[in-house]
């Protein structure tokens, strides 16, 4: 259980994002209106994506410009499993993010899949590969994290569009 368990237990409808036994099935851009107040939008993931490379590949710049094109963007929930932690590529992702001055919010998923001392140590593990940026440890199966994450959603649709570094790409993060 994923990103798209996530999306789907976070707006409480199951079956709005599909979900896949196996990561990275997400392979465009998927736009979700939620309570006619705004959009979420899936974006491929690939760090743990399977498919080809070339493919994978194709998808930094779609994502890219995806990030840098959206003025009324109010930030980014970075989402990786809690069993593996924080790879190269989300560490570049994160430079590219603070780049572009975006708001981030890591989401470590998959919290049920370990016990509550193996969880608290991933949470720990991955806290302190990031510093201050802000970490909510999320459970798709049993809700843990929903309502923090929403916290952190209304922040972002509450506050005015983040400046951002001109609209252009500064860096980018490497896939």
């Amino acid at each position: 259980m994923g990103k798209s368990s996530l999306l789907n237990c976070l707006v409480g409808r199951r079956g709005l994002a599909r979900t896949s036994g196996t990561p990275g099935r997400t392979r465009q851009l998927n736009f979700f209106l939620v309570n006619d107040r705004f959009v979420l939008v899936d974006l491929p993931g690939y760090g743990f994506a399977v498919g080809p490379e070339a493919e994978r590949r194709a998808w930094g710049p779609l994502v890219e410009g995806y990030l840098a094109g959206r003025p009324t963007l109010r930030g980014v929930v970075l989402i990786v499993d809690a069993r593996r932690g924080l790879e190269a590529e989300e560490d570049d992702l994160l430079a590219y993010l603070a780049a572009q001055a975006l708001p981030v919010v890591i989401v470590a998923t998959k919290l049920d899949k370990l016990g509550t001392s193996a969880a608290r140590k991933a949470l720990a593990r991955i806290a302190s590969q990031v510093g201050d940026v802000e970490l909510i440890g999320f459970s798709a199966r049993v809700g843990e994290g929903r309502d923090a994450l929403w916290r952190v959603l209304a922040r972002w649709l509450e506050a005015p569009p983040p400046p951002r570094a001109g609209g252009r790409r500064t860096g980018s993060p490497r896939r």
